[in-house]
């Protein structure tokens, strides 16, 4: 009775999923700019967009707990369905994310860059990261997330544009320059591009009149082949909750496919989430629950 996925997951990393945009097209002003200013630039706009996000607020937020639904896409744009779901967040690595499906989904190809994991028949599914550790249960009962899915979820932490402008940001080793105006969605925009020790190739485009994040491009090369790949997150419709500005649509597109759209109903921040959540033993004692309601149920009918 375990016909049942085999990939996981963000936002919804938690949070993040569109359109893909090519190398922003830098102005005359910013190609003349010198390195030592280009830095300069690029940190006041960074400064801007953590204050437009919240300030205080943003930055100091420790866990957040969204409800929302999930839209799927084809290869050939199709929509595949919706599927709702729960994410928590125990910042930075710990992640815990609820999905209820009615019919088939492949919830977790997309959300990690992996093929194949799929719920078939409808039902729960729920996904725990926890540092170098993951887990999922399913109505197989709990087990060991691969560890290519653990280290596609670590990825995802560092590469991801919250934890860019909450933190690493300031962490040794990493870069930025600002990289001039571009039309982003018919809005004027600025473009920044970070790199890290480990040569990461990220970039951000920020609206210039709210200041708040348009796009969030990740590109990577893969080793053998070579092949350039670009995964695009778009955020839309910001709303306050809790103090920090949260959007409510986010689309996720891989070399100019789009791939999923969240849209979240409500986040809470700084609700002070317990930490076991995070752990496979949260898991089984749901599973037991679970197992239990259901032998109850089971008699009560007869």
């Amino acid at each position: 009775m375990r016909q049942v996925f085999r990939t996981v997951f963000y936002m919804i990393l938690v949070l993040g999923l569109a359109g893909v945009c090519g190398r922003s097209a830098t102005t005359g002003p910013a190609q003349e700019l010198l390195p030592d200013e280009s830095a300069a630039k690029a940190k006041q706009v960074l400064q801007q967009v953590v204050a437009a996000l919240g300030g205080p607020a943003y930055v100091n937020v420790q866990d957040s707990d969204c409800e929302g639904q999930v839209a799927q896409f084809g290869a050939s744009g199709d929509l595949m369905g919706y599927t709702p779901f729960r994410e928590q967040w125990l910042l930075p690595s710990k992640n815990r994310t609820e999905y209820i499906a009615k019919g088939e989904h492949t919830i977790l190809g997309f959300l990690l860059d992996s093929d194949g994991l799929m719920i078939t028949h409808g039902g729960s599914m729920i996904i725990v990261f926890n540092g170098d550790e993951g887990w999922m249960l399913d109505k197989g009962g709990v087990s060991n997330e691969p560890d290519d899915l653990v280290k596609n979820f670590n990825e995802q932490v560092k590469s991801g544009m919250n934890n860019m402008l909450r933190s690493r940001r300031n962490d040794p080793g990493v870069e930025y320059r600002y990289a001039g105006t571009d039309i982003v969605d018919l809005k004027e925009a600025e473009w920044i591009e970070f790199t890290d020790r480990d040569h990461r190739d990220l970039r951000l485009a920020v609206e210039k009149s709210t200041h708040l994040p348009l796009r969030w491009v990740v590109a990577t090369r893969d080793p053998e082949t070579r092949e350039r790949t670009e995964v695009t997150t778009s955020y839309t419709q910001y709303v306050v909750q809790d103090g920090v500005k949260t959007p409510l649509s986010i689309v996720r597109s891989r070399n100019d496919r789009k791939q999923s759209q969240t849209f979240l109903k409500a986040c809470k921040y700084n609700s002070s989430i317990a930490p076991e959540l995070f752990t496979r033993s949260s898991l089984e004692q749901r599973a037991a629950e679970v197992s239990k309601k259901g032998y109850k149920d089971s008699k009560s009918t007869k």
